[in-house]
């Protein structure tokens, strides 16, 4: 089974929007999020709300929804006539609009240690939504660019450091005075995600040669 992204950003309509081209998308909208691979966008799009925050759930990675996205919705259309209609409405507007679809978001793949950031910009063209512009930055898959990222990562490397120090000693104040050391132990020498007791027996050595000084609780 393919490993699973989630990705989070913002959908941003550019130029020219109409009520009715903002109803059409809306209608595609609700049909993306109940994909496996779903787009989420909670709120509805109009004149005044063109930019609107999103969550995905990605095949591989996110970007491969997008790559799927007009794909996906013409397989949906063959038994939806409500869908196929605003899809077609809409990119007939769009193009004579030249209105674009704007998703700017930041996606992790943590099966691939996959960490990046990307700009996609849709256009249409002759009934399809294709892909006009994309500006991928990939990031290496780190502590240090997952923090950067709202994923969560300060309560998961909390969690980490917590269980290192248990595995040195059961002594609270040695906890506390070595917790920075161990927190930038731990930032240097894992990855996103690890758990104490999932280290590799090499990796478990390191760590406690690194805190020899220390009284070991041996586990």
């Amino acid at each position: 089974m393919a490993n699973c992204s989630d990705a989070y950003g913002t959908v941003t309509l550019i130029g020219e929007w109409t009520p009715d081209m903002c109803h059409n998308l809306n209608v595609l909208k609700r049909e993306w999020v109940y994909w496996h691979y779903s787009i989420i966008i909670d709120d509805d799009f109009s004149p005044f709300d063109l930019s609107l925050g999103f969550f995905g759930i990605g095949r591989w990675t996110f970007k491969s929804n997008l790559e799927s996205l007009d794909e996906w919705t013409r397989e949906e259309m063959e038994n939806k006539p409500l869908l196929a209609a605003a899809y077609l409405a809409l990119t007939e507007d769009m193009e004579r609009h030249g209105s674009q679809i704007e998703f700017k978001y930041n996606d992790e793949e943590s099966g691939n240690l996959v960490l990046y950031s990307d700009v996609v910009t849709f256009a249409a063209k002759d009934g399809h939504l294709v892909i006009e512009q994309s500006n991928e930055q990939s990031h290496d898959y780190t502590w240090e660019n997952y923090l950067g990222f709202d994923y969560g990562g300060e309560e998961q490397l909390a969690e980490l450091v917590d269980d290192l120090l248990a595995m040195l000693t059961a002594d609270q104040s040695l906890h506390d005075a070595n917790r920075e050391r161990v927190e930038e132990w731990a930032k240097a020498n894992t990855l996103p995600h690890a758990t104490a007791d999932h280290m590799g027996e090499e990796e478990t050595a390191a760590f406690r040669e690194a805190f020899s000084d220390i009284d070991l609780k041996r586990v």
